[in-house]
């Protein structure tokens, strides 16, 4: 996404722009103004001016009149008045340039005053010489009229000059400049929007390259985690299998070290594929009843015999009332329990180990799952309580060459937790052990649930083997062997295929109860090769048989990629006896006993 800077950046330059219009459009109005106040100042003295010479001439109309006895002289004095006044106000008017003016101005104020006693004479011999006063006052007035309108144009011409001299280039290079402003903030908009794309280009790139670094990621993952499964799976189940036989005690003791390092080995996976998963967004979490008293007593039983082996005591502390029947996942529960329990047994030597578990309300007033696991250990430093919890940390580098380890347990297990919507936290002091808390919020099971719960979790009666025809399709001729020996005491016929096509092909003439699908296989897998075997089902209008997929591939896009192409269950790789015959006992009972024609029936002619 475009980063906050430049965006900052880009609105601070759309403010200095907007800025510097309104001082561009300030600037033009400013200039505009001065010239109307230079107009409007020229046109006033011109109007002073004109009316100056209109009153002479009135007052020259006045005295002619009276010389021919239509004018009285109280009418010469009050015209002799109104010229003065005019004369009086042009002479105190400020004009950009009257030196001639002020000449003419002089001339006719003295002849005003000169005249005066005259035009106010009671003597009508004085008065008769009102007649001659026009022939000496009129080359006064077309002598002012004449310079002003010489010293007006000129003024004009100087106040033009001026405009288109040095004033015009200021006022020119004023908005030159602005413009310029102007224009390098619009280039640095467009500069800023093209980076900006560019980074945006940039950041789709490494995206897209993250996400393919991530998918080649899990590819990797899955490929490593089939890869290993599968010799895994042979190792596990035939040392399983080994072991439902009468053996000395030194070769039962053999196998039981070969189940325990393959456990080991398949726990390592799991922590990997974990990891894998909560990096992908894609660890789900399930909603069931389920016993937590039950739970608890499961890790303790299970590291029970491996804390008496080093002298520890383990011992489980329920508080308060017996703990109720919780709404949950109870499977990611006791993952996150077993981590606790399985690194407390492992980094004690001395003491014990503790499992304290209580059930109360939260402050929020939901009910609330504790459960404290505290040792004797070593205990860890402060500095080191923070990246227990990242993903392959672990509080000292000497930990995994001691005790061994991936460093994942931790960090799935506070995810977990969080995903679970509680928390793991941890407190402990070098040499006084470590405490790990977890503290789960639950929801109290209802009575329905409790019910349901408890019919679904009944001691089962004596089951009777399995029969039937089974169809086990693998090109892995040792993990075929596998599915046999572990199937070896139940009633069942056993057919094998060594690939999809040779499946399909076997399919077509012979019936079965149950198919058991290996996933990756050369040329036809077992998806194509399982929604092939239900197309042709479907076109013999028949119903295909039931498909179990097992396989090291249990990634959870990989199973609904099984289940779409028509498998009904799904069994991971190393294989569990118990779980194996549970997840056929689940479907065979769906079987369609009867041939499956899976090439469409001819007519017989």
């Amino acid at each position: 996404m475009y980063s906050a800077s430049p965006i900052k950046r880009s609105l601070i330059a759309i403010g200095l722009c907007i800025g510097l219009l309104i001082v561009f459009f300030e600037h033009r109005k400013a200039v505009q103004e001065a010239e109307r106040q230079m107009v409007y100042s020229a046109s006033n003295a011109s109007w002073k001016i004109s009316e100056l010479v209109y009153e002479a001439q009135r007052f020259f109309t006045t005295l002619a009149n009276h010389g021919q006895g239509e004018a009285s002289l109280y009418e010469v004095q009050v015209q002799f008045e109104v010229f003065w006044s005019r004369t009086q106000l042009v002479a105190e008017t400020e004009f950009p340039e009257r030196i001639a003016l002020d000449e003419g101005l002089n001339r006719i104020l003295d002849w005003l005053e000169q005249h005066e006693g005259v035009i106010f004479s009671e003597n009508e011999a004085v008065a008769g010489q009102l007649a001659g006063l026009r022939s000496s006052l009129e080359p006064l007035v077309i002598s002012i009229r004449q310079n002003w309108v010489r010293e007006f144009n000129a003024s004009r011409n100087r106040a033009v000059t001026a405009r288109s001299g040095s004033e015009s280039r200021q006022n020119a290079r004023q908005e030159f400049l602005i413009a310029v402003l102007i224009a390098c903030i619009v280039l640095y908009l467009v500069v800023e929007v093209y980076l900006g794309t560019l980074a945006h280009r940039r950041e789709q790139v490494l995206r897209a390259a993250a996400d393919a670094a991530n998918r080649t990621k899990s590819d990797f993952i899955a490929s490593v985690s089939h890869e290993i499964r599968t010799p895994l799976n042979g190792i596990i189940s035939m040392a399983s299998h080994l072991g439902d036989h009468p053996l000395s005690p030194e070769l039962r003791e053999c196998v039981s070290i070969i189940e325990d390092s393959g456990g080991l080995l398949l726990s390592t996976i799991n922590d990997v594929l974990d990891l894998s998963k909560i990096e992908a967004g894609e660890m789900p979490i399930e909603f069931r009843p389920f016993d937590p008293g039950r739970s608890l007593s499961l890790a303790r039983d299970l590291y029970r015999d491996q804390a008496g082996d080093k002298g520890l005591s383990l011992d489980l502390v329920i508080q308060g009332d017996p703990l109720p029947l919780l709404i949950g996942d109870e499977r990611r529960t006791r993952q996150v329990l077993h981590n606790l329990v399985s690194n407390a047994v492992k980094f004690t030597e001395h003491g014990h180990v503790r499992i304290t578990a209580s059930h109360g309300v939260s402050a929020d007033g939901a009910d609330q799952f504790e459960v404290c696991v505290s040792d004797t250990g070593p205990g860890i430093a402060a500095t080191a309580q923070a990246t227990i919890f990242e993903p392959f940390g672990q509080a000292d580098a000497s930990i995994s060459r001691d005790f061994g380890g991936t460093g994942l347990g931790l960090a799935i297990s506070r995810t977990l937790c969080r995903a679970m919507g509680g928390e793991l936290r941890v407190m402990s002091t070098p040499g006084q052990g470590a405490e790990f808390t977890v503290t789960l919020p639950f929801v109290r099971a209802s009575a329905d649930a409790v019910r349901e719960w408890t019919g679904s979790t009944a001691q089962p009666a004596e089951e009777t083997p399995l029969h039937g025809r089974v169809l086990i399709v693998d090109d892995n001729a040792t993990n075929r062997l596998i599915l046999r020996k572990l199937l070896g005491g139940q009633r069942l016929d056993f057919f094998e295929a060594a690939s999809g096509p040779e499946a399909l092909d076997f399919l077509s003439t012979e019936a079965v109860d149950l198919v058991l699908m290996d996933v990756q296989m050369p040329g036809m897998n077992g998806i194509e090769t399982t929604a092939r075997l239900v197309e042709a089902a479907e076109l013999a209008g028949k119903a295909p048989p039931p498909v179990i997929a097992v396989t090291a591939n249990v990634m959870p896009e990989q199973v609904d990629a099984y289940h779409r192409a028509g498998m009904t269950n799904v069994l991971p790789k190393p294989v569990s006896k118990n779980a194996l015959i549970a997840k056929m006992r689940e479907s065979l009972p769906a079987a369609n006993v009867g041939a499956i024609a899976l090439k469409p029936p001819q007519d017989v002619a």
